[in-house]
């Protein structure tokens, strides 16, 4: 069977065009492009994914490095990819940055732990946090959601030389405004609570110069705190879902142009 040049292009560009855009996307989601599996699984991933998805996408362009606008194809399948895995990764970085506040208000700034999901240390309330968000993802479907975002972006947004403009680009900002917001109201019950156990503190601290508030206070604002974060982990939970469903309406939005 011989092919043309023409047609062997036509070929590669079927599945070279998928395979950047997903692969891209994978690498900047949370959970899929985790430091702690291996670039090479990463990649291996992404080839089974643009495999299993390529059937239900539409044609594609021929493959094009040099001709063309085949450079500037490229950088908006990246762009593209990297739009809708940001998206998410936001989201976790919220569910962190929440974490991260209840323990500098409780003490616990310098408990810090290994994160998977970023390759780092976090402190250990951010991190358990991050545990309980990614279990949420994949019980409300997340990782089914990109997936159906990953194909939809396709036919939304053909693999061509116009792809995200500048409105989709301040969309992508105003979402990363809003998820960090939504952060901080996540960490508010207990940010507050322990607002006023300081509070209360300087009040004793006043009115008994000589009492050890160091010595007091550290398993006080730690035992409150672990009192309200655990009263506030299903109001976390809702937040968190509204989150998620916020991110997928800026998603149906970005890919709606």
């Amino acid at each position: 069977m011989h092919l043309s040049d023409q047609q062997l292009l036509t070929w590669l560009g079927a599945w070279f065009w998928p395979f950047l855009r997903i692969g891209t996307a994978l690498m900047a989601a949370p959970l899929f492009g985790s430091r702690t599996l291996p670039a090479r699984l990463r990649l291996m991933l992404a080839l089974v994914l643009t495999i299993a998805l390529a059937p239900a996408l539409p044609a594609m362009p021929p493959l094009q490095f040099f001709e063309g606008d085949g450079l500037l194809i490229i950088l908006q399948q990246i762009l593209i990819g990297l739009a809708l895995g940001l998206l998410l990764h936001l989201l976790f970085e919220a569910v962190l940055m929440a974490g991260e506040l209840i323990s500098v208000a409780m003490g616990l700034s310098f408990a810090q732990m290994a994160d998977p999901l970023r390759g780092s240390a976090s402190p250990v309330l951010g991190a358990f946090l991050n545990a309980l968000a990614v279990l949420s993802f994949l019980a409300l479907g997340g990782h089914h959601a990109l997936l159906d975002w990953l194909v939809a972006s396709f036919t939304a947004l053909p693999v061509g030389p116009e792809g995200l403009g500048a409105e989709a680009m301040r969309g992508l900002a105003e979402q990363g405004g809003r998820l960090f917001a939504g952060g901080l109201l996540m960490a508010l019950p207990a940010l507050c609570a322990l607002l006023l156990v300081n509070l209360g503190f300087g009040v004793l601290s006043r009115a008994a110069p000589s009492l050890n508030i160091m010595g007091v206070g550290f398993p006080i604002s730690l035992t409150a705190g672990l009192v309200m974060l655990t009263l506030s982990l299903d109001s976390m939970q809702q937040g968190f879902a509204r989150l998620l469903s916020e991110t997928a309406q800026q998603v149906s939005m970005l890919l709606a142009g």
